[in-house]
């Protein structure tokens, strides 16, 4: 006969298996990082798995571990499926006066970086991460695509003004003076899971893709020259920008200077 100690082990072992498994099913004892600036000190860059919220799975991102002392989460385009990815963000989001952008090319698919920052102006905003949705903010014009990463630089409560607006890519600041104090200023990242013709919106005037504030930022980015330190194809995004009010408005398919057609974003 079982004796009360034997039980009470056998009752405390189904317990613990069943934490294990949790909601989602999975049974495993191996833990993960929450993110990627858990990682040990001098751990290199490359694709990990991390577990944000304990209670589900965990997933593939890119951690860029040397660049502006490291710890950036990149996320892939299929975090936008995720129901509780802006749960994800809320733990992953800390520093949010840093947002680490990659550009690829698309001849070789080399890349480069830079980091952006606030304007001087704005030194006191913090950025916003949304996922599928722009609350605070303006709309994307390819918001018909229902899924994409939202970077929101100023509010549109702040940006509805006629005044100095931007932001800094790897320290330059890249500004503009908004004539009709239209709040847009934002970066939005496309997965296009359907291959959807981005929008045409501001096409008859491509005056943007030669100059103002969608061409300074990419023109300040570094290129990333070690191969080892390059991602993967599925962490970049069809991208959009919107400033202004007389700051810019493009999509990466629209890029003909410097080569990029796709960014990644990484957030720590």
């Amino acid at each position: 006969m079982m004796s009360r100690l034997s039980f009470l082990f056998l009752f405390l072992c189904v317990v613990i298996q069943r934490k294990a498994i949790g909601v989602n099913g999975c049974c495993s004892c191996e833990e993960f990082p929450k993110d990627c600036y858990s990682l040990p000190l001098n751990s290199p860059s490359g694709v990990y798995k991390i577990q944000p919220l304990v209670d589900k799975k965990p997933f593939d991102v890119y951690c860029e571990m040397g660049i502006h002392g490291g710890g950036f989460t990149f996320l892939p385009r299929g975090f936008t499926r995720l129901p509780y990815a802006q749960n994800i963000v809320k733990v992953l989001f800390r520093d949010k006066k840093n947002v680490l952008l990659k550009l690829q090319k698309k001849v070789d698919r080399s890349e480069a970086y830079t980091l952006i920052q606030p304007h001087p102006s704005f030194a006191n905003t913090e950025f916003g991460v949304l996922i599928n949705s722009f609350q605070g903010y303006t709309t994307p014009q390819n918001a018909f695509m229902k899924e994409y990463i939202f970077l929101g630089i100023i509010p549109a409560s702040a940006a509805r003004r006629r005044s100095v607006q931007g932001f800094r890519s790897n320290g330059h600041t890249v500004q503009f003076r908004n004539c009709d104090a239209n709040p847009n200023s934002y970066f939005a990242f496309m997965p296009n899971h359907n291959l959807q013709t981005p929008s045409s919106y501001h096409s008859h005037n491509l005056i943007y893709e030669k100059v103002g504030v969608g061409v300074d930022w990419r023109s300040k980015a570094i290129p990333i020259t070690h191969p080892d330190r390059t991602m993967p194809n599925e962490f970049f995004f069809l991208t959009e920008l919107h400033f202004g009010g007389c700051g810019t408005y493009t999509s990466s398919n629209r890029w003909s200077k410097f080569g990029f057609h796709a960014t990644a974003i990484g957030i720590r």
